[in-house]
This record gives structure tokens, sequence and C-alpha cells, in this order.
């Protein structure tokens, strides 16, 4: 992992594209519920800012190993917010 700024830098840019993706869906798509698009929005953001309060704040006292499981974790977590964007076309 090259830094901490381009993790978070990446889980940001991310996020806000896949808002814009869901935005441009509801404006083009008539049969998506406003219910349904809200949840959508919802995971999203509550997801991106879980991503980034553990980037912040990684476990106290750990080694360089385990720092780096950690932050390995969190790389692998942004996989999370494509997954709930197929939940706004089922």
């Amino acid at each position: 992992m090259a830094s901490i700024r381009i993790l978070k830098k990446d889980i940001n840019r991310l996020a806000f594209n896949l808002l814009q993706d869901c935005f441009a869906y509801r404006h083009y798509s008539s049969d998506l519920s406003e219910d349904r698009f809200d949840d959508v929005i919802r995971k999203v953001v509550l997801l991106r800012n879980d991503l980034i309060l553990r980037t912040n704040h990684p476990e106290a006292d750990a080694d360089s190993p385990t720092l780096k499981e950690h932050y390995k974790q969190v790389q692998l977590d942004l996989i999370k917010l494509l997954e709930v964007v197929d939940d706004l076309k089922k």
C-alpha cells in the first residue's frame, strides 16, 4: 500500500462515482421505487463512512504486520460498495 492518503482518496472517488451512477440510474429508470433508491444511497454513504473511519483509526498498539493486514482488509471491503449498487438493479 502506497499511503493512507491515497487509500482515502480511492474510497471517496469510488463512493462518489457510485452515487453519481445511482442518481443517473434513477433519472433514466422509471421502474425504480424511492424506498429502494434511498436504501441503496444510505448503504453506500454508511459504508463509505465506515471505511474512512477504519482507515483513520486503525487498531491501537498494533505492530506493522497487523496494520498491513488491517489496511489490506479495508481495501478488500471496497468491493462491498459495488455489491450495494447491484441491489439497485434487482
